[in-house]
């Protein structure tokens, strides 16, 4: 692979950024090409200029983009890569256009929406049907397909699909860590005006609960997003009614996501707006800022995950994690699971604030042991995505 060209296409949570750093200080020539609706940019989540080097622009990607015009510039665009990983509408785009990938990287919708037709406005109806079909075949063209155990969400409309490509149970980088121990990130930190608000409460003895996840638990449409973000100031009402006293917790929580209203109306309800801080929605390098300066990281309490951005993020920083994880569903699949704590709803959320709100040093020594799990099973993919896919000389996650 090294000396060979290798194209990364898409960019959602800015996975494939991160991934194109790690190829790139591995000695390979990677790219990374931006479809046309990629709202992740690789300059929310860097400290310097270096992504300007291997980031193009890209004019298509959205439904109203697939067109004959855009199948005919793809193939001449990317026949002169060696090596093709997609995720998003890539493989409908390139099956279209003759191409086939190598990899295919799923990170939601891709998979579980797009390839299945839904009735849309009457505007986009044949479009989207032509999507639809093409993507669900470039799917199944693509030689294979890393994707971390999702204990059924994913694998699911992966089996509707009856994919003939080999199917790897592992992900990609979610980030590349190293960012967050740079002096880089450091001069960031000194300047962001997240900083100074969470320092100003950690002047307060606040213990931070950082909260990052989009807000979207009173809306119902999309099942796969349910996050049930009111459990968790559901919870902190219940542990202040219990004591009877005033406590130390703080959220911290950004504007981001449909029912960020509705959190803020549930807070006023609940009478703990004095325990809530909003933040406007940031960019990666920002919200890594405030999670840098927290105490305790909640991620998603609906659906049983184990592994998504929040908590990459979380592990990243050696920081303690709470959200939903039914062991159970990822235990064949890892020799041993990372630490975190349970919790599906307000009383498991008042449970674990009142097991821990006295243990500052249970907070720390969760979050080392996390990040050492993390560090191993990095090193562990990278094992396996080298030896599954990639010659042994690649060490992509190193």
């Amino acid at each position: 692979m090294v000396n060979k060209k290798v194209a990364l296409i898409g960019n959602m949570n800015n996975n494939f950024s991160a991934f194109c750093k790690y190829l790139i200080n591995d000695g390979v020539d990677a790219k990374l090409f931006l479809l046309n609706n990629d709202y992740f940019h690789p300059s929310q989540d860097s400290f310097n200029n270096e992504w300007e080097s291997y980031t193009s622009q890209l004019k298509w990607g959205s439904i109203e983009t697939f067109t004959s015009y855009f199948f005919k510039e793809i193939k001449k665009e990317f026949s002169k890569y060696d090596f093709l990983i997609g995720c998003g509408t890539v493989p409908a785009f390139f099956y279209k256009a003759g191409l086939k990938l190598d990899v295919f990287v799923p990170y939601g919708s891709d998979l579980y929406s797009i390839p299945f037709y839904k009735i849309v406005n009457p505007k986009r109806q044949i479009l989207s049907l032509k999507l639809s079909k093409n993507q669900k075949k470039g799917i199944k063209e693509s030689a294979s397909i890393f994707m971390a155990p999702t204990g059924g969400l994913l694998e699911k409309p992966l089996k509707k699909i009856k994919v003939i490509s080999k199917v790897y149970q592992a992900g990609v980088p979610m980030l590349y860590y190293k960012d967050y121990y740079s002096s880089d990130f450091n001069k960031m930190k000194e300047k962001s005006d997240v900083s100074k608000k969470i320092l100003e409460l950690k002047k307060q003895n606040k213990i931070i609960i950082f909260h990052n996840s989009r807000h979207y638990w009173k809306t119902k449409e999309d099942f796969y997003a349910i996050k049930n973000n009111d459990s968790l100031f559901k919870g902190l009402k219940l542990l202040l009614q219990e004591t009877n006293k005033e406590s130390n917790f703080h959220i911290v929580t950004f504007e981001y996501g449909i029912d960020v209203d509705e959190s803020k109306q549930l807070i006023k309800e609940l009478d703990i707006e004095n325990y809530v801080t909003w933040l406007p929605k940031s960019n990666r390098k920002d919200v890594m800022i405030g999670m840098s300066l927290s105490d305790i990281v909640v991620g998603e309490l609906y659906h049983s995950s184990f592994s998504y951005g929040v908590i990459y993020e979380a592990l990243a920083l050696k920081k303690l994690i709470i959200h939903k994880r039914i062991d159970s569903l990822y235990e064949n699949y890892y020799d041993e699971l990372y630490p975190m704590l349970y919790a599906d709803g307000p009383k498991t959320i008042k449970d674990i604030f009142l097991s821990i709100q006295d243990k500052p040093d249970l907070l720390k020594k969760t979050g080392n042991s996390g990040f050492d799990w993390f560090k191993k099973h990095k090193r562990g993919r990278k094992m396996y995505f080298s030896k599954a896919l990639l010659p042994k000389s690649l060490s992509v996650f190193s």
